[in-house]
């Protein structure tokens, strides 16, 4: 039996991947919120010992606005809706610089021992809106290639936006360096990304999922496929809120039942959330991560289950590079109400 993984993939973002259907008044504070409880989320994969792929969208990257008028690719999306491009938002990026960029975020992560580096690609891009091509996802990803070198990264690994995956797009990776994705599970509820079955009531049916068993255990398999490999993601971390503090036990109920059945399967957990999640009610949040990071210890100490990053799982990451990969600069220092869309990503 193989060794079960147990993986975290976080998609930081920023106010970039909320700016087309959030407004500063109603959501800036949790972007805000992310200054604070980013470094210790790092403090807190420190203590546990667990890796973390970051998958940062590169905009924020940028130094400051300037940088950010400058860099841009040689062919932008040309979506149908153009207004939720965020080149169509310079009034706002130049206004409210600490919700676009955080450059000294990305050093926090970098100089913290078992974290990756990974692309959320570098606009949040879209790749199922309508009027977005292979061809512009593929001048987008030149950019966020550029970005992170500018940090000293060579990216490995990729989240789509909004968990789009478009077989188009994904023939792209390979030519980008790019050779692992976090995929959708099969399940109906999830295999189409941000595009849920059933509207509303799909939605209802995840948000369900979260605090009992509809979709099963959701333990995973990588794929491998045409040069690339799929880690599909498990479940989405909802958020502690005020108004759905009771369904905070179902909730880790419900995580820790999945990771200890990928534990005794030899499987992977793939978990995954947006720090922007953790922005308000950080001291709750962080409570309840670490109830699922000492689980994760437990049942690492009984089955040998092991931490690790996206990153770690494409081909080329032998013994060697994947200390590598979870620190691209190791010596850098020597997702029911608003959490019904917390999983849009």
């Amino acid at each position: 039996m193989s060794t079960a993984k147990f993986v975290i993939s976080l998609d930081f973002e920023l106010f970039w991947g909320v700016s087309d259907t959030q407004t500063v008044a109603g959501y800036g504070q949790n972007v805000l919120g992310e200054w604070q409880a980013i470094p210790r989320l790092l403090a807190l994969f420190s203590r546990h010992g667990v890796s973390v792929t970051w998958a940062t969208v590169g905009m924020l990257m940028c130094r400051d606005y300037k940088q950010w008028r400058d860099l841009r690719p040689a062919i932008l999306p040309g979506y149908m809706r153009a207004n939720i491009s965020p080149y169509f938002k310079d009034g706002l990026v130049r206004e409210n610089a600490k919700l676009f960029f955080a450059r000294p975020l990305v050093e926090q992560i970098l100089a913290t021992k078992g974290q990756e580096l990974a692309t959320h690609t570098y606009s949040h891009f879209y790749c199922k809106e309508a009027g977005a091509t292979p061809d512009q996802f593929s001048a987008d990803l030149d950019c966020a290639r550029t970005i992170a070198a500018d940090m000293g990264v060579k990216l490995r690994s990729i989240v789509l936006p909004r968990n789009q995956i478009d077989e188009k797009c994904l023939s792209v990776l390979p030519r980008a360096g790019i050779q692992v994705y976090r995929g959708n599970p099969e399940h109906w509820l999830y295999k189409n990304g941000d595009a849920v079955a059933g509207g509303i009531a799909g939605r209802v049916a995840r948000f369900a999922d979260a605090c009992i068993s509809l979709s099963g255990q959701r333990s995973v398999r990588a794929q491998h496929s045409c040069g690339l490999v799929n880690v599909p993601a498990s479940l989405f971390m909802y958020p502690w809120s005020p108004r759905q503090r009771a369904l905070s036990t179902m909730r880790l109920h419900r995580l820790k039942q999945g990771i200890t059945r990928a534990a005794q399967t030899g499987s992977i957990f793939h978990l995954w959330w947006h720090p922007h999640n953790f922005g308000v009610n950080i001291e709750q949040n962080l409570a309840m991560l670490e109830q699922v990071l000492r689980h994760y210890r437990i049942v690492a100490d009984i089955y040998g289950m092991q931490s690790q990053c996206m990153g770690e799982f494409a081909p080329s990451a032998g013994p060697a590079s994947r200390d590598a990969g979870r620190s691209a600069l190791p010596d850098m220092a020597v997702a029911a109400g608003d959490s019904m869309q917390g999983d849009r990503s």
